[in-house]
């Protein structure tokens, strides 16, 4: 909280200066409005030029691309700091035309910068990745939303006292005497100018595109950290949104996903396979387990924290999972599973409940409706939360249960218990009737990783000497949810074994935790980054001790499933174990290739089945 804290200390002798200044003003204009009405403009401009200096010098000292102290020696460091300055001397300028008020919008901008630099600060802190303009999709559900990530925040009552000081002043401020000469016909260019240079900026016109040249400042956005610590946090997030700006939902390249198909020498499966008889087809529980990371993979580590797990995957199929995401995201995973289709395929969605809009998605889920299964969602947080709500209603869940379903339901740490979702899954899970998907999403192992109410440091934990005492806390307290998550695990396998109809219990992490304190200090056992780390999964059958070892990507996830089960898989995800054989792929499997990509492409914009019909007729070479 160092950057929020010191992000305030400005913010609040900025204000004794200009509360000061703005007392002089007062007492200079008591005696009539005239003197306002003639105020010198170049006293304006003279106050503006100072507000974009104090920006310049605030910045610099705020962002970590930025050197501090700022020093004469190049010209580059001050370059880099006007071009952030830039977008913040704007959002003045239309607060200055809107209030009529230098001191008030310079304030409000302040306030802004303090929220933007804070909220980088605590992402950086957590998931090692910068503010992106994705981020501000959460700002659709804000209530929700909020009260998420408030834990990281600093306690309930310093946020409403930091609240009601921003309302005081900002009340204070409201009274300053307006500029009485921007009024009118003036009033209305300066807002028009205002605009126009807002919406140039945004929209990537020139001379936009020549100041922020994305060569020059070394712009690359498959590495936005790497970017942010060239470019600084408004620029980056500025080149950002250029990058995707326009660039959602694209349509497939036929020819070129036939000519992909045609070189691998995929064949067309069949158009369809049959149902299978619903007294053959098993129940399912899936459980995305939040943040689930086995410590046998770092060094220093001892014990068996995941023993139940463990014990159950050597009775089934299990391994190692790639997923696409880092510390957070967990909808990237989610989506992944849910559908078959690797994010790899569409490179600018981040978010993908958020930025892909179809009215029906293809996947798993909708596959296991049409042979007649009853599927159900649960998920312990507000179903606005990712747009949860929307996403599992295209993907076709008949039901999904959310935050309103737990409010009296057990906690442990910040969230509801591993624990209270097992309790819901077992209570769905019925022995008659159609056969059911269970989709489990836990919340319980979500950071901040501090002690909270029942939750405490593990006293057993052995943790590497090399930690500090703060990241070795942040361990054990990780540890003990982890102990509580391998109960309930053994607890849901001890629930599926005892059932009389067949079950598949599916477990699988969504990514790793976000404790960058800890890998940053002791690494992982294979020597490997931190990103390049897999999460386990496991697969457990109640009616066979067939044991299997693999590593496997998310979205390889669904077709094994299906294959498990027995039951009868669509085109694509036939086609999808067919371009994922080992002989026709040249790289590891655990990245999507060319023709998976396009395959990918294709069933998600439902036309999978042009590709079929030419690979399926000859070659006109």
């Amino acid at each position: 909280m160092l950057a929020l804290a010191q992000a305030w200390l400005i913010e609040y002798g900025l204000t004794v200066i200009f509360s000061e200044w703005l007392k002089k003003r007062r007492l200079a204009l008591a005696e009539t409005r005239l003197a306002g009405e003639n105020a010198s403009p170049m006293r304006l401009g003279a106050g503006a030029l100072t507000v974009g200096v104090a920006y310049v010098l605030l910045i610099s000292w705020l962002d970590p691309a930025l050197p501090w102290p700022a020093t004469f020696n190049s010209v580059q460091p001050w370059w880099l700091a006007l071009l952030n300055v830039i977008p913040v001397l704007m959002l003045t300028a239309i607060l200055v035309v809107i209030t009529r008020r230098l001191v008030l919008s310079t304030w409000l901008t302040l306030v802004a910068l303090a929220v933007l630099y804070a909220i980088n600060h605590l992402k950086v802190r957590e998931l090692a990745t910068p503010l992106l303009p994705d981020d501000f999709h959460f700002l659709r559900a804000l209530g929700v939303n909020y009260s998420f990530f408030s834990h990281y925040l600093t306690g309930v009552r310093t946020q409403l006292l930091i609240a009601a000081g921003v309302f005081v002043v900002t009340l204070m401020l409201s009274r300053e005497p307006v500029i009485a000469s921007l009024r009118g016909l003036r009033r209305a260019v300066a807002a028009a100018i205002a605009i126009a240079l807002v919406i140039t900026l945004f929209q990537g016109r020139m001379p936009w595109t020549h100041i922020y040249d994305p060569g020059r400042l070394q712009f690359e956005p498959w590495a936005p950290s790497d970017s942010a610590a060239r470019t600084g946090v408004i620029t980056n997030m500025l080149l950002f949104y250029w990058e995707l700006r326009g660039s959602g939902q694209q349509q497939p390249d036929l020819s070129n996903a036939i000519r992909l198909a045609r070189d691998a020498g995929l064949t067309p499966p069949e158009a369809a396979e049959v149902l299978a008889a619903a007294d053959e087809l098993p129940d399912i529980i899936i459980v995305q387990s939040e943040s689930l990371l086995d410590p046998a993979r770092l060094p220093g580590t001892a014990g068996a924290v995941l023993s139940r797990m463990h014990a159950s995957a050597a009775r089934g199929w299990s391994g190692d999972l790639y997923v696409p995401t880092f510390g957070g995201g967990t909808i990237r995973t989610e989506f992944e599973v849910l559908t078959g289709l690797p994010l790899a395929a569409f490179p600018h969605v981040r978010y993908p409940y958020l930025q892909l809009t179809r009215r029906e998605f293809p996947g798993l889920v909708r596959l296991l409706g049409e042979q007649g299964y009853r599927t159900l969602a649960i998920h312990p947080n507000g179903g606005a939360f990712w747009n949860r709500n929307h996403a599992f209603r295209v993907m076709g869940f008949d039901r999904f249960m959310d935050s309103s379903e737990f409010e009296d339901a057990h906690r442990y740490g910040w969230y509801v218990s591993d624990a209270a979702l097992t309790d819901k899954i077992i209570a769905e899970m019925t022995d008659d009737g159609a056969p059911q998907l269970i989709m489990g999403i836990s919340i319980q192992n979500h950071g901040p990783y501090a002690p909270h109410g029942e939750l405490q440091a593990d006293a057993a934990t052995a943790a590497d000497a090399a930690l500090s005492e703060e990241a070795r806390e942040m361990f054990a307290t990780y540890v003990s949810l982890l102990r509580a998550t391998d109960e309930q695990i053994g607890r849901l396998v001890d629930f599926v074994e005892s059932r009389s109809r067949r079950t598949l219990l599916l477990v699988y992490s969504d990514h790793l935790p976000p404790l960058n304190a800890v890998y940053e200090s002791v690494g992982f056992q294979d020597g490997r980054p931190a990103r390049e780390q897999p999460v386990p999964w496991m697969l457990f059958d109640n009616r066979s001790n067939d044991s299997l070892s693999r590593d496997i990507a998310s979205w390889s996830l669904p077709g094994m499933l299906l294959s498990r089960a027995g039951i009868p898989r669509d085109r694509y995800f036939h086609a999808l174990e067919e371009a994922t054989n080992e002989e026709r792929l040249s790289h590891s499997g655990f990245e999507a290739g060319d023709l998976v990509r396009a395959l990918a492409q294709l069933h998600y914009w439902d036309r999978l089945d042009e590709v079929f019909e030419e690979i399926d007729e000859p070659s006109a070479d």
